[in-house]
């Protein structure tokens, strides 16, 4: 997902081999930088980006040192579970991002929000591409002098917006052209992948959102 706001790269695909036959785990680990999907170099911005499902959107990221609930792996290698450093969100961790056993834990991410979760119109609007279709974000000019955050939620509550509004981890200041993909469902910022702090969210002021949008579900 250093290439879309899906993750094969992040792209618009879903793994669907991923799906399946999980395994049980009911771990905290602690999280290490994952390699990307794409070209196995090191994520940009370092720790592991939590997606919605195998192979799709970006919703936050742990970085290093942080923790990860690991309450089932996939056969191809994803873990769902929580982020319980920060963001405290249900969710799916990248393939090699998680490092020492903390602790045991129990479960607190149920199959009812896997399920709700994989839905893209639970967790975003105005995407830039139909459901499926996309590798990448579309590229639209963005303002430099605001600062992008690796995250944005806090919880798993979508609902009307509801988790939005937390800025966490500021990146840095934004490139001149990001890679949009998605806002948020309260309308106040968007996910990008930006050229050099990969990706993160951004106020939606800060960024021209491309003129088509697509809301239809996936």
């Amino acid at each position: 997902m250093d290439h879309s706001g899906t993750v094969q790269g992040l792209d618009g695909l879903r793994d669907l081999v991923d799906e399946p036959h999980r395994l049980v785990c009911r771990h905290r680990h602690e999280v290490v930088t994952a390699p990307t999907p794409t070209h196995g170099r090191p994520v940009t911005g370092g720790g592991t980006w939590i997606v919605n499902t195998p192979s799709a959107y970006y919703l936050e990221r742990v970085l290093p040192g942080g923790q990860f609930d690991n309450e089932d792996t996939s056969p191809g290698g994803w873990h769902y579970g929580r982020a319980a450093t920060t963001i405290n969100m249900c969710g799916w961790a990248m393939r090699q991002s998680l490092g020492p056993v903390v602790r045991r834990v129990d479960d607190s991410c149920s199959q009812a929000t896997r399920e709700y979760l994989r839905h893209r119109r639970n967790i975003g609007r105005d995407f830039n591409a139909p459901a499926h279709q996309a590798v990448d974000g579309t590229s639209v000019s963005a303002n430099t002098s605001c600062t992008a955050h690796y995250n944005y939620f806090h919880g798993t509550d979508f609902a009307g917006g509801t988790n939005g509004g937390h800025w966490a981890h500021p990146a840095g200041p934004a490139a001149s052209s990001v890679r949009y993909r998605f806002t948020t469902l309260d309308h106040r910022a968007v996910v990008v992948r930006d050229p050099v702090l990969g990706w993160g969210f951004l106020p939606i002021t800060c960024v021209q959102r491309p003129t088509q949008l697509y809301n239809d579900d996936d």
